[in-house]
């Protein structure tokens, strides 16, 4: 594995553990606090929020293989199925006459919002901390002052 694909993983990492944290503290705030449906409301925007940024990552750690143009390439072309795909579940899912009564927006929203902020906060945190050696700035010594 290369550095760049081991660093685009340990992103991954930072992003599910802060995205877990918040999303179970907020699943576990609804339940508590509004009930059963809050909390299937909750479980539903938080599992499409770590479904769409787990494959992307998982993506990106592939591309990061790859020569640069079919590495972008993969990445647009898996962002776009990811779209369509997460937007096609939770229009079905939101719009069934089982699941749609169940459904108490103020918390999907809460939801989705809060993970995805946790998720881009865990991935920016652990970034921040990365070494990256293609910007190291090659040391050099000071020139020594020659005697007069």
């Amino acid at each position: 594995m290369t550095g760049s694909a081991q660093r685009a993983r340990q992103m991954m990492v930072g992003g599910l553990v802060l995205a877990h944290a918040v999303g179970v503290g907020i699943f576990g705030v609804a339940l508590a606090v509004a009930g059963g449906s809050a909390a299937i409301s909750v479980a539903l925007g938080f599992a499409a929020v770590v479904i769409f940024f787990s494959i992307g990552q998982a993506i990106e750690v592939v591309a990061c293989e790859l020569d640069p143009v079919q590495g972008l390439g993969l990445a647009l072309a898996s962002y776009a199925v990811r779209v369509v795909g997460i937007g096609a579940g939770m229009w079905f899912l939101l719009g069934h006459p089982a699941v749609k009564p169940s459904i108490e927006p103020g918390w999907l929203m809460l939801a989705v919002t809060g993970t995805v902020v946790a998720w881009v906060g865990g991935v920016v945190l652990v970034a921040s901390r990365q070494r990256v050696p293609i910007y190291d700035i090659e040391y050099v010594a000071p020139a020594e002052r020659l005697p007069k």
